[in-house]
């Protein structure tokens, strides 16, 4: 399974990933730099402040081997499934 969510603006130390049974929460904070002085802004394309999304998950995944990486304002979540619930193969056994 992936995640792929883009958070320009946004530094890794500021995002928090959490994995708990079929949920994905993703946290962070998005801090713009101070307004200089006599500024007016009509419209600023990216709001600063926290975030927080909801994933449910459709699959079970391994906690254990999840990886993010975040790169040029892109974080990308790699969950592996859980073992149990992989295909695997079953060998026919002959009758004798």
């Amino acid at each position: 399974m992936f995640i792929r969510a883009e958070l320009p603006g946004v530094k890794p130390d500021d995002i928090e990933i959490s994995v708990e049974g079929d949920t994905l929460t993703l946290r962070g904070e998005r801090k713009l730099p101070g307004a200089a002085t006599g500024v007016s802004y009509h419209r600023r394309e990216r709001e600063a402040g926290r975030f927080r999304r909801v994933i449910s998950l459709n699959a079970k995944i391994n906690p254990n081997a999840v990886e993010a990486h975040f790169k040029h304002g892109v974080l990308e979540i790699v969950l592996p499934k859980a073992d149990e619930v992989k295909p695997r193969q079953i060998a026919v056994k002959t009758a004798d």
